[in-house]
């Protein structure tokens, strides 16, 4: 137990500034190491690669080919559009998850349904994806379900794995409940009172949702959406389980570029591409953000 001189030492302003400081060195050290990796891989890209052990003169040629080559341009491109699609899809789906949460009166509909999105964060996501990729195989539980309705005859298949649309469907599945939680607090932080006086001046339940609720619930939305976007990017085990290879997110070529091929520079320059365009789609989020309800 604390006793009465710790009790007035704490109490006393200079000794809670410097306990502040001193909590506040754990996160100083580790944004020093952050921020000394980041600048070592923002160095390393401008420098023609020789052999791992020796980089050449300064260049933007690692930018050139990460622009300019279709292997990599493609790659990009279809990062960002998985990212948004499997956004726009978590965003379809958890909002009436987290709506449902929020507006129940059941204890325990809310119970289950928290308790159901937030199971994957009690498994290890690699642990997660291989159990999904018994779900979507050939001979997975999907395509066996729709053989026994009678959906699919003999050896027919739908193809999910080493596809778009299986990669797609596991960011969704690691998106979702950063989605729902985030929208279930902006949804806890809506007033009440201007949705019972649309009711009360005639508007319905439905035309209360779409001209009331949903326009004041869109911050939540909008920043449900940048973290969704912001998550799936970086994507590198989902790609490489569910894509098995024909998938490649532009996460997995930064890694063949400095683990396999130990060209560093150029894994830098891909990751400072993808770092700086997301930096831009935040800017961008955040100006409409602010511009939409003059923050």
């Amino acid at each position: 137990m604390t006793s009465a001189a710790d009790r007035a030492m704490l109490a006393r302003p200079g000794a809670r500034a410097a306990t502040g400081h001193f909590l506040l060195a754990p996160a100083l050290l580790v944004l020093f190491f952050y921020l000394a990796a980041l600048v070592y891989l923002l160095q390393a890209s401008f420098y023609t690669f020789i052999r791992p052990d020796q980089l050449g003169e300064a260049s933007l040629v690692h930018y050139v080919k990460a622009l300019t080559d279709s292997l990599y341009l493609g790659s990009l491109l279809s990062t960002f559009r998985l990212s948004l699609v499997a956004t726009v899809i978590a965003l379809l789906i958890g909002y009436p998850i987290a709506y449902r949460i929020v507006r129940t009166q059941s204890a325990t509909v809310r119970a289950a349904l928290i308790i159901a999105v937030a199971i994957p964060f009690l498994t290890n996501v690699i642990v997660r994806l291989y159990s999904l990729s018994l779900a979507l195989g050939n001979t997975g539980l999907v395509n066996e379900t729709l053989r026994g309705i009678g959906y699919l005859e003999g050896n027919d298949v739908i193809r999910m794995m080493r596809t778009e649309f299986g990669v797609g469907i596991g960011l969704v599945y690691f998106v979702l409940p950063f989605v729902v939680f985030t929208l279930t607090s902006a949804l806890r932080r809506l007033d009440r009172d201007f949705e019972e006086a649309a009711e009360s001046l005639g508007a319905s339940k439905t035309e209360t949702f779409v001209l009331v609720t949903l326009p004041l619930s869109l911050p939540g939305i909008v920043g449900a959406a940048a973290l969704s976007f912001i998550l799936c990017i970086p994507a590198f085990s989902t790609p490489l389980i569910l894509g098995e290879g024909a998938v490649r997110m532009i996460a997995n070529h930064i890694y063949d570029q400095i683990l396999f091929v130990e060209n560093t520079p150029f894994g830098a320059a891909l990751a400072v591409i993808t770092l700086v365009i997301t930096i831009v789609f935040l800017f961008a989020q955040t100006a409409l953000t602010r511009k939409r309800y003059r923050v």
